[in-house]
């Protein structure tokens, strides 16, 4: 019995890693986000004058989730920054949940849409980068 609650809380968590914010009202991210990754939290006073997007912190792993909204709150495309200390933990998630192109490229398709995740190496942080194809 006890495996089997590991494995269903395991698939849980897999699902909700691999959850597809593209098309996603603003309102509905910042619900979802946290109950998804609990880490994470809601950064209110983050203002960008240049671009439509919603911020969240995770302090303790030193990462950042920025959504970039269209004029409709809708988000268009993400972007995941964080400490190299992460990287293993992340791209082992990734090839978890999309299908790998190559060493810093996946792909997924959801709702007949399909979508890139990149890897941007950075020189003290890397950048995992989500939009539609």
């Amino acid at each position: 019995m006890r495996i089997v609650l590991i494995n269903i809380l395991l698939a849980f968590s897999f699902y909700a890693a691999a959850q597809n914010y593209i098309g996603m009202q603003k309102e509905e991210i910042i619900r979802v986000l946290p109950k998804e990754r609990p880490g994470f939290k809601f950064e209110k006073n983050a203002v960008n004058r240049s671009y439509n997007v919603i911020k969240f912190v995770d302090k303790v792993s030193e990462q950042t989730m920025l959504f970039f909204l269209s004029e409709k709150n809708i988000c268009t495309y993400v972007r995941w920054i964080s400490d190299y200390s992460n990287l293993t933990e992340i791209i082992s998630e990734l090839d978890n949940n999309y299908k790998k192109k190559d060493e810093k490229t996946w792909y997924y398709s959801d709702k007949n849409k399909d979508f890139v995740v990149g890897l941007e190496e950075g020189e003290w942080f890397f950048t995992i980068s989500i939009r539609q194809k």
